[in-house]
């Protein structure tokens, strides 16, 4: 009988120690080169230069559950909670790519540039490594601020992501 108390003692006080994410939706973004345009495949947005966003996914990777092959793979998870198709028009090449774009609402525990507005930044390098099927990710994260329980200081939690390749593999 005593250990049944305590057993319920240990939960019931263990039960009050859970902690509950909540989330805030970013508004707006930029795609810093002014000659990229994003473009839904099913026609409902294009995006260039300033923008109001058009969705918000709630793929909620971080660099804990995600890394390597899983994040390259990581678009059939994305479009599941709400990451959208999007055809991508570059300067650099003269076919638009294609690509999977999750544009993340935010973690309110949240700090840095990331948090409040999305600025989309695809370097050369990643456009380069979309060739010939294969598959690049580009995105910006953030860094959640500590709390009593846990330090989260190494913990980047990703605001918006753009898987992109010059083959549609998204389907």
């Amino acid at each position: 009988m005593k250990f049944a108390l305590f057993l319920f003692t240990a939960l019931l006080f263990l039960s009050g120690c859970a902690t509950t994410t909540y989330t805030k939706n970013i508004s707006q973004g930029t795609i810093q080169e002014s000659d990229v345009v994003i473009t839904a495949v099913d026609g409902s947005f294009k995006l260039q230069g300033a923008f109001k966003a058009p969705f918000q996914s709630k793929t909620h990777y971080h660099s804990l559950n995600i890394g390597g092959e899983k994040f390259i793979k990581g678009y059939q998870h994305a479009l599941g909670f709400g990451a959208k198709h999007v055809r991508v028009k570059v300067p650099s090449s003269s076919k638009e790519l294609y690509g999977v774009l999750a544009l993340d609402d935010i973690d309110e525990r949240g700090f840095g540039p990331g948090v409040s507005s999305y600025k989309i930044i695809i370097p050369e390098p990643y456009i380069d490594a979309a060739n010939d099927g294969k598959i690049s990710v580009v995105y910006e994260y953030y860094h959640i601020k500590d709390d009593a329980l846990f330090d989260n200081s190494h913990i980047k939690k990703y605001s918006w992501i753009l898987w992109l390749s010059d083959k549609d593999v998204f389907k």
